[in-house]
């Protein structure tokens, strides 16, 4: 069975911390990723070598690795392929890459490098032309995760683009539905809108955004 049919009809569960989280730290990454295996996540989204190799030590499903690089107003996902070979080397199963109109040459020679080294690609877009023409370029997974944070899809709505998600779906693309999913209802209408796979990540692993929220709904806001 190959790393794409492992996480077919499934949930993926995004491990990561912002940086000013106190779980960013491998060993928690690694604890994190494990309850969400033992929870029935089919595979894992990762940020960075260090924690890549934590969670591949402690899991056994597949792991998306990407690897986050500051930018001028946010950050960049995978910019280089020397970030995917570490990702790679540190035990990611996919490596996912900025394929956006925000990078250069719109991800495109990059993701086929990537490809070149003999990994499945998930290309992260923001819009329906995106993610055709990272299909196009042989992305195996082409994610929603950049919708709602371009510049021309700014300012990203409250909850995630199942618009975006039926519209590649419906011209055959394998698409990975990604960004500000919430709920569980949120995760069903993504598959009925013809999602391959499904990623959430805040709404279960980050308790700081998931607290932040709650505590702006009551009325306080974070110190």
């Amino acid at each position: 069975m190959s790393v794409l049919d492992l996480i077919a009809g499934g949930l993926v569960v995004s491990c990561q911390a912002p940086r000013r989280s106190p779980l960013r730290n491998p060993g928690v990454i690694a604890q994190i990723a494990q309850a969400a295996e033992l929870g029935g996540a089919v595979g894992l989204r990762v940020n960075g070598p260090d924690d890549v190799a934590a969670v591949a030590a402690a899991t056994s499903g597949p792991i998306i690795g990407l690897h986050k690089v500051p930018g001028g107003r946010r950050d960049v996902i995978t910019p280089d392929a020397e970030l995917a070979r570490a990702l790679l080397e540190a035990g990611a199963s996919i490596v996912a890459v900025e394929a956006t109109r925000e990078v250069q040459d719109d991800g495109l020679v990059l993701l086929r490098r990537i490809r070149s080294l003999g990994a499945p690609v998930m290309a992260d877009i923001a819009n329906l032309e995106e993610g055709l023409r990272a299909w196009d370029a042989g992305a195996e997974l082409v994610g929603t995760t950049l919708s709602g944070y371009t510049l021309d899809t700014m300012p990203a709505p409250d909850g995630p683009d199942i618009e975006l998600v039926a519209a590649l779906a419906a011209e055959g693309v394998r698409v990975v539905a990604e960004g500000r999913y919430r709920s569980p209802a949120q995760v069903r209408a993504a598959f009925d809108a013809g999602a391959y796979a499904v990623v959430v990540g805040g709404a279960i692993t980050d308790p700081l955004s998931t607290t932040e929220r709650f505590a702006a709904a009551a009325g306080f806001r974070a110190s």
